[in-house]
């Protein structure tokens, strides 16, 4: 058995506006992803939620805003923690790094569908680095 077995996912939220602000020109449209995470912990049950935000409708530069939200559920057992890895690493690094190709998913799906700008693809990182980066 696993130490945190990932037992499910749900979408709370996503979104696409598109900016009506937005002025098109031949500059290069940067998108900075803007990431973040909540860790609920019951007794041996986690529910981790990834927060991700790429574009923003106050932006001229930016063409739109995607917002999504994915609760993952974990469950942690203590026992099978061998390596004594703890409970706050495993959640930080190893849940975060399971749901974001969801949410990666759930972005790129969005955009695509809007059927006026070509779809957004989230970069592959290391999301707990960026987490643990933002927080310092």
């Amino acid at each position: 058995m696993a130490v945190l077995e990932f037992a499910s996912y749900r979408v709370k939220n996503m979104d696409y506006q598109r900016n009506e602000k937005y002025k098109i020109s031949d500059e290069k449209i940067v998108m900075n992803p803007q990431i973040s995470r909540e860790i609920n912990v019951d007794k041996n049950r986690i529910y981790v939620t990834l927060n991700v935000v790429v574009g923003s409708i106050a932006d001229e530069k930016s063409p739109f805003q995607v917002t999504c939200s994915v609760i993952g559920t974990f469950d942690y057992r203590p026992k099978e923690d061998g390596a004594e890895t703890g409970l706050d690493q495993l959640v930080r690094v190893n849940a975060v790094a399971i749901l974001y190709p969801y949410v990666r998913s759930i972005i790129t799906m969005l955009t695509a569908t809007s059927n006026e700008y070509p779809s957004y693809i989230m970069p592959t990182i290391n999301v707990s680095k960026v987490l643990a980066s933002q927080e310092k």
